[in-house]
């Protein structure tokens, strides 16, 4: 069996259907055509032609009229369907082809219209039909070739056999003209028909990739939603080991005072840190990219902001010997109102701690500075941090925040970083929508440039400073008597809880469920807390800040301390509108011990 070839009867059903679709408007376009054009022929022979010809010619034109209107309405459903079914493509390619056929043998008999004395009029008519031709090879081949090809070669035998009425003896040339009139015809629209094909192909191919291109960035943006959602929900757990393991590091040294400089403490405890690190890094890089971090516009001084970023990063800098300093222009934008900004007071500190700390980590010698400047044009101001560390090459300027890259560690030496602070600062900065650039020479050290545009800019505000942690030597004898519950449902990280607080000689008990019956019989009847530290995810009826409510209504004297497992942002506005103080695990010991002695010490002690 011989295949047909692909042109002529395309295999695929997509095809197909763009096919149908076209040849369907072209058929519906033609209308008017089909009216205007044998009305005018009629009155272009009305003259000469036989009036009985003519009037039958034109009854059979208009019927043919209505039969190419009722094909329209009868195909006009499959035509407004994206896809059309296959038994409609069948009946349509074979009413069409019967129509085309009829339709061109209806041309044709024009020819029935020739009048040897009106040679004129003859030649109107041969016009006409080649026009006809013509026509039909350009709307009607491309999309249905079978169709054009018949109805034309139907038309052309029949149209030819009358040529010898009107031209006599030289009938024969322009049978053999018009024949190869239709061949040339024949072979023109094939190659548009293919042309046709080809355009399909390539824009059913785009579609075919655009879709799937679509859906793998769904299909990606869904992984992307999936890994955050994971990590925030093995948050807690992840985080529960690590916050028991710094506990109990802390807990030992202090009770086996013989144990506390021993080396092996030291390397249990660096780990912990560096798994603490690594791990909060991770959540936080991954918080960034995943969309789920929410800017808190507040308004706030800008001074204040930077002075709490250098306080931060000042121990490190001391500890290296390196020089801290920040400056500010001069000028009347730069008085305090100047210098208040509308921003996420929290995230911009952030992406600051974190240039300002990487400067620190790649200094050896010198300092680094931090600086507010008018930015170019008056428009809006710069941040900088600079340093005088190692620099870096031009070539690596551009790849230095992307995640993991580090320049000049191709060891993976963890005491010289991780590699995601930057594209952690980058990935906050964006979120800022604040640009940040960087310039740098190899061996003279960095500048990294954040912008605040000019619609951050604030005349006033009012804002409440935060106080700092107060970092105390174990041990702590300010918390010696003190009453502290604990609600907490890892087991293990109550223990740990239990060694490092007795430890400090704290008067300490335990509740495991978000139940305030179970919290009070904990406490009994001769017992009351000065302090409640509370998890926010809690087995039971009640959550960490629900429970906390019931407490601190039974307890009116107690202090409440929120203390969560959970991406910080997604309980931090839970706690603020509460209006508890939230740590977030793992808590440092130091940490822990500072914020106790805040909230439990006498007045009358200064630290």
């Amino acid at each position: 069996m011989v295949k047909a070839p692909s042109w002529l009867f395309p295999p695929d059903p997509a095809v197909q259907r763009e096919l149908f679709v076209l040849g369907y408007r072209n058929l519906a376009s033609n209308r008017a055509a089909r009216i205007a054009l044998p009305a005018l022929v009629a009155w272009a022979v009305w003259s000469t032609a036989p009036t009985l010809r003519l009037g039958l010619w034109l009854g059979y034109m208009v019927l043919l009229t209505f039969a190419c209107q009722l094909l329209l309405r009868v195909f006009r459903k499959p035509a407004a369907l994206v896809v059309p079914g296959a038994t409609a493509l069948k009946r349509w390619q074979l009413l069409h082809t019967g129509l085309m056929v009829v339709v061109g043998i209806g041309w044709a008999c024009m020819g029935l219209l020739f009048v040897p004395e009106a040679p004129f009029q003859n030649m109107i008519l041969v016009l006409v039909f080649c026009g006809i031709l013509a026509t039909s090879a350009m709307s009607t081949g491309p999309s249905d070739y079978t169709a054009c090809i018949l109805g034309s070669l139907a038309a052309t035998v029949v149209f030819v056999v009358q040529l010898p009425v009107a031209f006599g003896a030289q009938a024969p040339l322009l049978v053999v003209t018009f024949s190869l009139y239709f061949l040339v015809l024949a072979t023109s629209t094939r190659n548009v028909r293919m042309t046709l094909l080809e355009a399909i192909h390539l824009r059913l191919a785009n579609a075919k990739l655009a879709e799937q291109n679509a859906a793998n960035t769904l299909r990606a943006e869904k992984a992307n939603r999936d890994k955050s959602e994971f990590l925030a929900a093995a948050s807690h757990d992840l985080r529960q080991p690590v916050h028991a393991l710094l506990l109990l590091v802390e807990a030992y040294r202090q009770q086996t005072p013989a144990a506390a400089d021993h080396p092996l403490l030291g390397h249990i405890a660096s780990a912990g840190q560096s798994i603490n690190g690594l791990f909060n890094s991770l959540m936080e890089l991954s918080r960034l990219e995943s969309g789920t971090e929410k800017i808190v516009l507040s308004t706030f001084d800008l001074n204040d902001a930077m002075a709490r970023v250098l306080n931060r990063v000042r121990p490190d800098a001391a500890q290296k010997g390196l020089a801290l300093r920040y400056r500010a222009a001069r000028g009347p934008m730069f008085s305090p109102l100047g210098l208040t900004v509308h921003t996420d007071r929290l995230l911009l500190e952030r992406v600051l701690t974190n240039l300002l700390s990487n400067a620190v980590r790649y200094t050896e010698r010198g300092g680094a500075l931090m600086a507010i400047r008018q930015a170019h044009g008056g428009q809006g101001l710069w941040l900088e941090v600079w340093d005088t560390g190692i620099g870096m090459a031009a070539a690596d300027v551009p790849h230095i925040f992307e995640p993991y890259m580090q320049i000049g560690n191709p060891e993976r030496d963890r005491s010289k970083g991780l590699g995601l602070g930057l594209a952690i600062t980058s990935q906050g900065a964006k979120l800022l929508g604040l640009q940040l650039t960087a310039y740098s020479k190899q061996g003279r050290g960095s500048c990294f440039r954040l912008g605040l545009p000019q619609a951050m800019r604030k005349t006033s505000f009012g804002m409440q400073t935060l106080p700092q942690p107060i970092m105390l030597p174990a041990p702590i004898p300010k918390l010696a008597g003190r009453r502290v519950l604990l609600v907490e449902d890892d087991a293990m990280v109550q223990h740990a809880m239990q060694a490092l607080l007795s430890g400090w000689q704290i008067d300490l008990r335990c509740a495991a469920r978000g139940d305030i019956d179970h919290a009070v019989a904990v406490c009994g009847t001769d017992w009351q807390p000065e302090c409640v530290l509370c998890d926010v995810r809690l087995p039971g009826p009640l959550n960490g800040v629900e429970l906390l409510e019931l407490l601190l209504v039974h307890y009116p004297n107690a202090v409440g301390i929120l203390q969560t497992g959970e991406p910080t942002i997604s309980v931090q506005w839970l706690a603020d509108d509460a209006g508890y103080l939230l740590l977030s695990k793992p808590v440092e010991p130091s940490v822990l011990a500072s914020t106790l002695v805040a909230v439990l010490a006498q007045p009358e002690v200064s630290f």
